[in-house]
């Protein structure tokens, strides 16, 4: 692939979309174009181009940021971080995550590159702004996330880096959860009318299957298990209550109570969990997350559970999310579990 017509590409992506007022800070050019593959290597992995000396002192802030880890049965890391020499661009080019650091003001073969192909006009607008950060989407290929990430000097690009660094995870976390959207949604989900005896709906795909129902105790369970997959269970409890009495103890006691009960005798210990205030799609919640072990089938896994409480029908609302994969990592399921519960809607609203 010559270089001369990567970077032509990437000239018309900057022109296209990062110069002027445009928010720098959202993606751009997403559309799908069939005319380009779709991007290759592993969702959670991100190859990272930058010079010498920048990725000396970048590397640590930035595997910090990104390789933040979920603490399910182990450290599941959301990402992993690699340093790729520019030199070896043709070979991953096409792959979905690619993060490009550079400085202006250096003559060294990355920042040399990024100076060659942007133009004066980005040039202008980095030394007026002394930085600039660029996520571009489906570059080279369908799928892709690209992050340009451009300072004035060395000094202020390590600062991006530094000072971003949490809207640098959540653009390529927003782009992981995206990817596993659409995995999810390929399959058809449960029509409306499948919840109408309860005071909610999800958008449950048509892969999950019935695994627990007791109408008289406002429960209900679904399982979706696939050959080295972890097996993902989503259940909704809910129960009228007058006044929000839903907090850190209800929460915690709720869950415990289902599980051993639905589960067959599933528990957590409270060292393992944490509780701490979130969001469910349109909806507050309370949100306890960990591990839960089962002593009687001496097994165990990763838990997420949504507490949230509507004023305007008096109901309280449990979606928990379970995942079971002894020989494999489960944060790919929790994600999945989530967006699938961020799909809630209560009736009567």
């Amino acid at each position: 692939m010559n270089r001369k017509i990567i970077g032509l590409s990437i000239l018309i992506i900057f022109f296209i979309g990062c110069s002027g007022n445009d928010n720098k800070s959202h993606a751009s050019g997403k559309k799908i174009d069939p005319r380009k593959p779709m991007s290759w290597g592993h969702k959670q992995t991100i190859y990272v181009f930058a010079d010498k000396n920048v990725w000396k002192y970048a590397e640590q802030p930035l595997k910090k940021n990104l390789e933040r880890f979920l603490f399910t049965t182990e450290n599941e890391k959301y990402f992993e971080v690699k340093h790729v020499p520019i030199d070896e661009m043709e070979q991953f080019y096409k792959f979905n995550n690619l993060i490009f650091m550079a400085d202006i003001q250096s003559d060294e073969k990355v920042s040399s590159y990024i100076k060659e192909i942007m133009g004066e006009q980005i040039k202008e607008e980095i030394n007026a702004d002394l930085v600039g950060m660029y996520p571009k989407e489906n570059i080279w290929a369908n799928d892709q996330f690209v992050l340009f990430m451009v300072g004035s000097s060395e000094e202020n690009l390590l600062k991006l880096n530094i000072l971003q660094a949490a809207k640098t995870f959540e653009l390529f976390q927003d782009k992981l959860y995206e990817r596993i959207f659409r995995q999810i949604y390929k399959y058809d989900v449960f029509v409306s009318n499948s919840f109408s005896a309860f005071p909610w709906e999800l958008k449950i795909p048509k892969n999950y299957v019935l695994y627990k129902k007791d109408m008289e105790n406002n429960f209900i369970s679904f399982l979706a298990r696939l050959r080295n997959s972890p097996d993902r269970y989503i259940s909704v409890y809910h129960e009228n209550m007058d006044e929000d009495r839903v907090g850190k103890e209800w929460i915690k006691k709720t869950r415990a109570e289902i599980a051993w009960k639905y589960y067959d005798e599933d528990e957590f210990k409270d060292k393992d969990v944490r509780v701490e205030r979130s969001k469910l799609g349109k909806y507050r919640c309370w949100k306890l997350s960990g591990r839960w072990q089962n002593m009687k089938h001496a097994v165990g896994g990763a838990f997420q559970s949504f507490a949230v409480y509507d004023e305007q029908t008096k109901t309280a609302f449990l979606i928990d999310n379970s995942v079971y994969f002894p020989e494999g990592y489960k944060l790919s399921g929790l994600i999945e579990l989530e967006i699938i519960s961020r799909t809630l809607e209560i009736k009567g609203n």
